[in-house]
């Protein structure tokens, strides 16, 4: 029986061709030749190699579903913090992108500062803003920096060659972190050891970390300057109401001082956050408290402070100036000596006086 595929005389009971292994049975020698067992293997192994790929593909595209999730949810969770979420985005881009490490940096007027950095490969904490790194390169340009071997780049990366060769890097990938007004603050970038080019799609990626590091940090500063603008408000509308209760408290005590002076000082301590507030008033050659707040056993009305340099209230009085003092213990010895017995006794620190 004579093959339809390579024509090769086989005997009539062999179901393939015993040259080729194409099946003989149910042949027609006026059809087209049937696929050789060689063909059929040849199409299987491309058909399990797309299989392959699609499965592959599919394991990645939900990688980076699940950690571009996470990196969200680490921005929701951290609204004043942006550290916890560089963490997580150089966690994510080492592991995703293949590479040997990540690292995130700020800018910070002329140079580079290390914000965030994950995997073993050594690195500088601090660098300079200079076209000649990759990092530098990525900001100044404004666009992405991919290099297959930093080692070799001498003369368009002096600087970034010279660190590759120290660290022992080679391939490089370096994104810069652009605002909305397309400013740069700053960069994400790879390495890896090898000389070996990151995909499209990793590169696509990184981009995508980029941009979530762009809104961490937008997110951190505008909670922030929420803050700041309630607190502010809150402080605001504090001082107003102690005004108010100050000027209702003067209305009613037309021929009366000390129900002022208590409201003063009870207020003072409130608006300021205050643990003690006095009111002093001169009484020939020595200050007396007239109102107190908050004082202690041994610090009350009536009690006494002598006029001298070497005491904070003095001082005040005699310069005729506000005198606030961050830490009384630390200036103990060389400005306000007066002041040990006070310090020691009540553990007093921050401390401020005012003349009237």
């Amino acid at each position: 029986m004579q093959c339809p595929r390579c024509q090769h005389e086989n005997p009539q009971r062999a179901k393939f061709c015993l040259e080729c292994g194409t099946p003989s049975k149910g042949t027609d020698k006026s059809g087209p030749p049937l696929p050789s067992y060689a063909d059929l293997q040849h199409a299987l192994s491309e058909t399990l190699g797309q299989i392959q790929t699609r499965d592959r593909e599919l394991v990645e595209a939900h990688e980076q579903q699940t950690a571009t999730a996470e990196i969200l949810r680490v921005i929701s969770s951290s609204p004043t913090d942006v550290q916890p979420v560089f963490d997580t985005i150089a966690q994510s881009a080492a592991r995703l992108c293949e590479a040997f490490d990540a690292s995130l940096f700020e800018r910070d007027r002329d140079h580079l500062r290390l914000v965030a950095h994950h995997a073993p490969i050594p690195i500088q904490p601090v660098l300079p803003l200079i076209r000649g790194t990759s990092n530098g390169r990525a900001i100044l340009d404004r666009c992405t920096v991919h290099t297959p071997d930093m080692q070799r780049e001498t003369e368009e990366f002096p600087e970034g060659s010279e660190n590759a060769r120290l660290m022992g890097h080679r391939t490089i990938l370096s994104v810069p972190l652009l605002e909305k007004d397309g400013l740069a603050i700053g960069t994400i970038n790879i390495r890896r050891a090898e000389a070996r080019l990151f995909t499209e799609g990793q590169v696509a990626l990184l981009e995508t970390f980029a941009a979530q590091a762009v809104i961490a940090i937008e997110n951190v500063r505008l909670f922030t300057e929420l803050e700041a603008r309630n607190r502010d408000l809150s402080e605001a509308l504090g001082q107003q109401t102690a005004t108010s209760e100050v000027l209702k408290v003067i209305s009613q005590s037309t021929f009366e001082l000390q129900p002022l002076l208590d409201a003063v000082a009870k207020n003072a301590a409130r608006v300021c956050e205050a643990e003690d507030i006095g009111v002093f008033r001169i009484d020939g050659d020595v200050l007396r408290a007239d109102a107190r707040y908050g004082a202690g056993p041994e610090q009350d009305v009536g009690s006494i402070a002598r006029i001298g340099r070497d005491l904070l209230l003095g001082r005040t009085f005699l310069e005729r100036r506000t005198i606030h003092v961050h830490d009384m213990a630390a200036e103990l010895d060389r400005e306000y000596p007066g002041m040990r017995g006070t310090v020691e006794r009540f553990g007093m620190h921050t401390m401020c006086a005012r003349r009237c």
